[in-house]
């Protein structure tokens, strides 16, 4: 029994081992490249390095552009390679085909080039460009950053400027099948959809007459409640606070119908729901509609 027990925590202690160094640094690509080192350190501007091609896309730097400043001998390659080069790189031949992290397939629809923005500053884009340690790090531009210049006054809005298919009357790709019955979930996390829908009162036009699938015929009874404490935003987006408070001066809840609900002991039935959830009770009761009853009640345990 204690040989298992010494071999089991000997497995459970290699495996921790293993997932923290892991977890240490991410696997480089083919090139060891220091955008820090070179930038703020070194004050290089990013044309130093990188060309902007005839098609207006920035090209990367060639093994000729890099000689201008290191001393490179393609004959006689050494353990100096190593500096730019990762180990997968030099076992293959010192290819760099795998030098950056690919881009988002969002990518494949998007129109750019870098000539039309020569005047921006990279970091602009590119959140944290000059404190990169490696290409890893690039972060790639999402539309919250494009839309801080296409805005409609700096540079033009329309889709069409930036997106070969995506327009707002051509629903993505991602709006398949059983999309309006699944939608939510992604629009609590997913800003974009302000893009096409222009405010929140698209959503509210369209649930405050057509209701969620949880609304169903217990709904009110047994369930509203429960998943209000959870998250009342997406109440919310119908419902203002006070439709809450309207409807539960004038009926009661289902829960205070227990027989026991004001029973004069420390285990009855508002006791208790008061315990799990206070909050619930302060959407009628304030603190001082405990104080008054409790100050001239004494309980009694139940035996």
């Amino acid at each position: 029994m204690k040989k298992n027990i010494s071999i089991f925590l000997a497995l459970l202690l290699t495996a921790l081992i293993s997932i923290l160094f892991s977890g240490c640094k991410r696997e480089e690509g083919a090139l060891k490249f220091n955008h820090r080192l070179h930038v703020m350190e070194n004050e290089m501007a990013c044309s130093d390095c990188h060309e902007i091609a005839d098609d207006g896309k920035m090209q990367d730097p060639t093994m000729d552009k890099c000689s201008e400043c290191h001393d490179i001998d393609l004959d006689h390659p050494s353990e100096d390679c190593l500096q730019c080069h990762s180990l997968k790189s030099a076992q293959n031949d010192y290819s760099v085909e795998e030098a950056m992290v690919e881009k988002p397939k969002s990518y494949e629809d998007v129109i750019f080039t870098h000539d039309v923005h020569e005047g921006v500053e990279c970091d602009t884009c590119h959140e944290g460009l000059n404190e990169d340690e490696s290409l890893n790090d690039i972060k790639w531009p999402e539309m919250t950053t494009c839309r801080q210049c296409h805005n409609g006054d700096e540079a033009p809005s329309e889709c069409e400027t930036c997106h070969r298919r995506l327009r707002k009357d051509v629903p993505p790709a991602s709006h398949h099948g059983d999309w309006a019955e699944h939608h939510g979930f992604d629009s609590r996390f997913d800003k974009t959809c302000l893009y096409c829908h222009d405010s929140k009162a698209f959503c509210q036009d369209c649930h405050q007459t057509k209701k969620p699938r949880d609304h169903i015929f217990n709904w009110k009874t047994t369930q509203h409640g429960q998943d209000a404490t959870h998250d009342r935003r997406l109440c919310a987006v119908c419902h203002p606070a006070s439709y809450c408070s309207d409807c539960h001066r004038s009926q009661k809840p289902v829960s205070h119908a227990r027989a026991d609900w004001m029973a004069y002991t420390k285990e009855n039935g508002h006791a208790e729901a008061a315990r799990h959830n206070f909050r619930s009770c302060n959407v009628c009761h304030s603190t001082s509609d405990c104080n008054e009853c409790h100050q001239n009640i004494i309980l009694r345990h139940k035996r």
